[in-house]
């Protein structure tokens, strides 16, 4: 049986990563998932699994099996018409489920797309999450281009707009959005 209550939807593209972030942290799976594209692309500090079919479940479902909160800080989100970059910050620490203390942090960002509702949900999201006092080496972690995405995976149609100043595509500092 579904959820008779619907996961709350983004208004604005910050808003798409707090609210998958805070339903992370709640442990609701499906809550976390309706943030994202049914087509989007997670790449995580992990190795990405052979195929893109089920990775943001695969990737989210790991991350909520350390049963720890997720804090995800927003440092700005860059936008152009029907687009937007967020670049945040996430982090999480506490006890695992092993007992082990955790500290995990780290840089990420995300393509969050308007939808034809007026909402927004994540097209492309990286994460690169990190032990603190571990370096990346002793997580698996590899580098990973952007190639990897691939434009027609975003829905990108020209290639010249990456020459566009960040002026021309209106980046936005989070604290200069309008509230909710």
């Amino acid at each position: 049986m579904s959820d008779p209550i619907p996961p709350p939807a983004a208004r604005q593209p910050a808003e798409a990563l707090e609210l998958a972030s805070q339903a992370l942290s709640d442990g609701d799976l499906e809550a976390a998932l309706a943030q994202y594209e049914p087509q989007a692309r997670l790449v995580t500090w992990r190795r990405p699994p052979p195929s893109a079919d089920g990775e943001v479940r695969d990737a989210l479902t790991c991350f909520m099996a350390l049963r720890l909160p997720l804090a995800v800080q927003i440092v700005t989100v860059l936008r152009a018409p029907g687009l937007a970059l967020v670049i945040c910050e996430r982090h999480t620490t506490g006890t695992g489920p092993d007992g082990e203390e955790i500290k995990y942090r780290g840089n990420g960002c995300a393509v969050v797309r308007a939808q034809p509702d007026g909402t927004w949900r994540i097209a492309a999201d990286a994460w690169h999450l990190g032990a603190e006092d571990l370096g990346a080496e002793d997580l698996g972690a590899e580098d990973l281009g952007a190639e990897d995405l691939g434009a027609e995976d975003l829905g990108a149609e020209d290639p010249a707009a990456e020459d566009l100043g960040a002026e021309d595509l209106g980046a936005e500092h989070p604290a200069a959005e309008d509230p909710l």
